[in-house]
């Protein structure tokens, strides 16, 4: 019993950890696009690879969230 339930608590650990750094690429990922999107004073204006390059990483990293969470993607029509 007391195996059970060190490996549940070692399982949810595990889960909280990933869904933590899940947040935080996200998190990153938004930030770094936002940027992109409207340089900060005295940074220069992204190239187009650049900005395909920041929408492709927020993308994956929001479907990475989504995938820790268990949520299923929507659906398209």
């Amino acid at each position: 019993m007391d195996a059970i339930k060190k490996n549940r608590r070692k399982m949810m650990s595990r889960s909280s950890d990933t869904r933590a750094i899940a947040k935080l690429a996200w998190e990153a990922a938004w930030e770094r696009l936002g940027n992109a999107l409207q340089p900060p004073p005295g940074y220069p204006e992204p190239t187009a690879e650049q900005l395909r390059e920041c929408f492709r990483v927020a993308q994956e990293q929001l479907e990475n969230l989504r995938e820790v969470h268990d949520i299923a993607p929507p659906h398209k029509p």
